[in-house]
């Protein structure tokens, strides 16, 4: 797993960029766009900042990364920006289309002669889970060239053949994914990528993601937490870690403390 911040000036100026939209709504002074930009977020005025986007280059499998597009807030298409290639998927409270832009590397253009995989953390440390799985990848490869070539020699055009014979390869296959957030569409991935529940994997991309915003912005990086954080307690239920009480829970000490 490798994550890249792709674009770190947006935000070393991302609360003065806001703050510069704030002020025409305001009426107000530009030179106070840094300050009026802080305070749009610490109230939860976040459109200013809509037109900026934090860019990061993730590489891990397949799998993975298809399931962070899954959960989707919402992508727009354009032509123009390599970052934007898909619809709207699904829509969540806070975050409105166009605030996620991504593109996923396509298995189509992978013709290598081996290609690269991850090996998930409980099959690593078991030697024989690790023997059988090592040995299914290299049989998929060797299937995978196989039909290739197989189909070029009847005549296939190398390109098509290429993508016919890609068909097999395994979710645990390695690529990347380039994904834009707006600044408030960042802070909703954390909400649900930072909670213990999330997917492993996908947790400690989000943690990695954290660590370089921190290391430009450490002021937004304190935004991007998880929910149960944000909230002062925990939406998941009877799957609540502990960290904070749930609602029902929150609830009851309320109505207690009321009588």
């Amino acid at each position: 797993m490798k994550v890249t911040l792709l674009n770190p000036t947006v935000l070393e100026d991302l609360y003065k960029n806001h703050g510069e939209f704030a002020c025409e709504c305001y009426n107000t002074d530009k030179k106070y766009a840094e300050r009026i930009g802080k305070k749009c977020e610490d109230s939860g005025h976040m459109s200013g900042s809509r037109c900026e986007y934090i860019k990061f280059e993730i590489e891990a499998d397949r799998g993975t990364l298809e399931q962070m597009m899954r959960s989707e807030i919402g992508v727009r298409y354009d032509n123009q920006d390599k970052y934007a290639y898909m619809d709207l998927i699904e829509a969540i409270p806070r975050v409105s289309p166009d605030e996620i832009v991504k593109n996923l590397a396509s298995f189509r253009y992978i013709d290598k002669n081996n290609f690269t995989y991850i090996i998930p953390s409980n099959i690593e440390k078991n030697e024989k889970a690790k023997a059988l799985y090592q040995n299914l990848m290299s049989n998929i490869d060797t299937t995978r060239r196989l039909i290739r070539d197989i189909l070029t020699e009847n005549g296939v055009k190398i390109n098509a053949a290429v993508e016919d014979a890609n068909f097999v390869l395994p979710r645990a296959t390695n690529t990347t994914l380039a994904i834009g957030f707006t600044p408030e569409a960042l802070i909703t991935f954390m909400h649900k990528r930072l909670c213990t529940r999330a997917q492993e994997p996908i947790r400690k991309i989000a943690l990695e993601m954290k660590r370089q915003v921190a290391g430009i912005n450490p002021v937004f990086a304190k935004e991007l937490v998880p929910h149960c954080q944000y909230l002062l307690w925990c939406p998941e239920g009877d799957k609540c870690c502990g960290r904070y009480p749930t609602r029902e829970e929150l609830r009851d000490k309320l109505w207690k403390q009321e009588l």
